[in-house]
């Protein structure tokens, strides 16, 4: 073979369905296309792969062999449900052939590094686009830093990248997608069904309609046409998501728990992950706490403290926040209300364990969440910026405080604006009792609200860095 690889350079397998294309043959590596080597004096000599971004920092993880071997089987797994005998093949060919080194080679004689998780998402970013849009032409050196900080700094300071033992998970199956990603393109334009796979194709990221709007230029992925600042089809109005979350109810109760018996139906607390809006309408991986109940059934929790809700009622008037759960060993199946199923393995880096507070713990730091929304993402006007936070004191004593602004740019419109505005700081003194947040104000208001902390490592340890009150994630500030 001559010259780099890149992105162009592998012809991989077709993918099953459930890996986002057609049913996998073989894995193979076939001859570099249209890649070629960068010139000396050019851009691509320019970039020193070992400096690291002002604004996007690094993000580097270990990649191990039992790591890979464990994001293979729960991929395997994922695959079993929609299509047995595709994976089945899968697994015959993922045990010939290193994913590993394929996704290397998708990087080879760039600046990006497969052993940073901020350039292993960068990577993935460029290849979904190359797939939605059928390109045939390398992305410049420049694109590929501008891509990384387009998408890589707003996810920086936030789970899974700002957490090690997540970071390492998620990067793995990133690779592995982005490799299965290219498989099914190739065998998908070998087979003359390029239009059907693109069909079929998931989100992730960025759905490949919004994809082909945009163009990738040395400025990262702008709309086609950014001179007139066309607003994509899917970003033509403010997203909803985390930005109609940013404000959550906080219910003002009696003094003594309505339901104390909740507790005894649960059979554990977990949280998950799963993407969500923020920030300008950025897709983000958020966590979700989530209790499991000892009826086989799932509660997706509220602002509220468990023993402080109506479960029956609360299953009528909102079944979305209600679903099943099956285990086996380590491996749990969640299915929702509409009877999707997904699978997870305890502290993959998608599914983690939920660890309760102390009676009477005290915690003396702060803690913040970020969310929003908008349409600046996909080159749009409207940035929507939501600020929460608590501030825990030894002493048993709380303060909490918060900020939201939003700004359009005018740039459709030609007339621009912004808004901004505090939260009327609050304060008061509080008590950790499992997973139970009480607030109680100076005039002597109580509010319940749902707690817990995070997780990491296998076996699972607590993790005082990310705390859940109500069904928000919040992190020391940065």
């Amino acid at each position: 073979m001559r010259g780099r690889l890149g992105f162009l350079g592998l012809l991989l397998i077709p993918a099953t369905a459930a890996a986002q294309a057609p049913a996998l043959d073989s894995l193979r590596e076939a001859a570099p296309g249209s890649a070629r080597p960068p010139e000396a004096g050019s851009d691509a000599a320019a970039p020193d792969p070992g400096a690291p971004d002002p604004v996007a920092p690094d993000l580097p993880f270990a990649s191990t062999p039992d790591l890979r071997a464990r994001t293979v089987a729960e991929r395997l797994r994922r695959m079993q449900g929609a299509d047995p005998l595709g994976a089945a093949v899968a697994a015959r060919e993922l045990a010939r052939h290193d994913y590993d080194a394929i996704f290397r080679g998708f990087l080879a004689g760039t600046a990006l590094r497969e052993t940073d998780a901020g350039d292993v998402l960068a990577a993935f970013v460029v290849l979904q686009w190359m797939v939605a849009n059928d390109a045939t032409t390398e992305p410049s050196p420049a694109a590929l830093r501008a891509i990384r900080r387009q998408f890589v700094a707003p996810l920086a300071t936030k789970p899974p990248l700002s957490l090690p033992g997540a970071r390492a998970a998620f990067a793995e199956a990133v690779k592995l997608r982005a490799v299965l990603h290219h498989a099914g393109w190739q065998a998908a334009k070998g087979a003359g069904t390029l239009p059907r796979f693109l069909a079929t194709l998931p989100r992730d990221l960025l759905a490949p309609a919004t994809l082909r709007t945009l163009a990738m230029t040395d400025e990262g992925l702008v709309p086609r046409g950014a001179r007139t600042r066309a607003v994509p089809p899917a970003a033509a109005a403010p997203a909803r998501g985390d930005a109609a979350r940013a404000t959550p109810s906080e219910p003002e109760l009696p003094a003594e728990p309505r339901f104390p018996g909740n507790w005894a139906s649960v059979e554990g607390v977990y949280f998950r992950a799963a993407y969500g809006v923020g920030v300008g309408g950025m897709m983000i991986l958020r966590f979700e706490p989530l209790i499991l109940l000892r009826d086989g059934t799932t509660y997706a929790v509220a602002a509220a403290a468990l023993e402080d809700v109506d479960l029956t009622a609360e299953r009528a008037a909102k079944p979305r926040r209600f679903g099943r759960w099956t285990r086996a060993g380590d491996t749990v199946t969640l299915t929702d209300d509409r009877g999707r199923a997904d699978t997870y393995t305890l502290q993959d880096g998608r599914f983690f364990r939920a660890f309760p507070a102390g009676a009477g713990e005290t915690v003396a730091r702060s803690y913040r969440n970020l969310s929003g929304g908008g349409n600046t993402a996909m080159g749009g006007d409207v940035m929507i910026a939501v600020s929460n936070r608590y501030d825990f004191r030894a002493d048993g004593t709380y303060g909490r405080g918060g900020s939201a602004g939003a700004t359009n740019s005018g740039a459709t419109s030609g007339v621009g604006s912004a808004v901004s505005g505090r939260r009327a700081p609050e304060g008061g003194r509080y008590a950790l009792d499992r997973h139970t947040l009480t607030l109680t104000a100076p005039d002597g208001r109580v509010r319940r609200l749902f707690f817990a902390f995070a997780s990491h490592g296998d076996p699972p340890a607590i993790d005082r860095d990310m705390i859940f009150v109500g069904d928000d994630a919040f992190t020391p500030p940065r």
